[in-house]
């Protein structure tokens, strides 16, 4: 019988092709994994270190802060602390953004702010004012004190969107002052012992 080239290369093909199955045979498994919720089997902790060359675009300055957070067990809150110090402007408020690195982009929560600055806090959320080139803020996030961004797929009260985005290193910690209102300075926040 006069094998025709056609057939070759169709068996050719066919062969390659099944070679390929045990790569997209888990394919499913990674997407539809378990939610990052179910990952967890304690608290989560997360900092950052806060700079100008942090932010987008740097900035130098001689201010500097550190950020360090705990989901609980059960994923209803967020334990913080924020200090920073020595910025060159007065601080007028600080949040934390959803945004990757090298990006810019809406706020998720408040640590600070006030009434009177070039941007105050939304009607009904309540935050201490900051300090002037120094400040402390302690204290925890709940789902109430989620505010989106819902462009960035986090609605208002939206918990777990805002820790699946802390967790996944897509959130970063900025402090805003007079002397550089889009922000003096600002940190990637990530798990500890990540190098990020």
């Amino acid at each position: 019988m006069k094998k025709h080239p056609i057939q070759g290369l169709t068996i050719a093909v066919v062969l390659s092709l099944l070679q390929l199955l045990p790569v997209f045979a888990g394919e499913d498994d990674f997407f539809e994994g378990p939610p990052l919720q179910k990952m967890a089997k304690g608290p989560v902790k997360l900092k950052a270190s806060l700079s100008g060359f942090n932010e987008v675009p740097a900035f130098s300055t001689t201010g500097r802060g550190r950020f360090k957070a705990t989901i609980n067990k059960d994923r209803t809150e967020v334990a913080y602390i924020l200090m920073y110090e020595m910025t060159e402007g007065d601080v007028f408020m600080a949040h934390i953004h959803i945004g990757e690195r090298h990006t810019n982009s809406g706020i998720i929560v408040w640590f600070c702010g006030a009434q009177g600055t070039p941007f105050p806090p939304p009607a009904g959320v309540i935050v201490p004012p900051c300090g002037a080139g120094e400040g402390v803020f302690e204290g925890t996030f709940t789902a109430s004190d989620v505010l989106g961004p819902a462009n960035r797929g986090i609605a208002p009260g939206e918990f777990e969107s805002f820790l699946q985005a802390l967790e996944a290193g897509a959130t970063y910690v900025n402090v805003h002052s007079l002397l550089e209102p889009p922000g003096e300075i600002r940190g990637q926040i990530h798990g500890h012992g990540d190098p990020r």
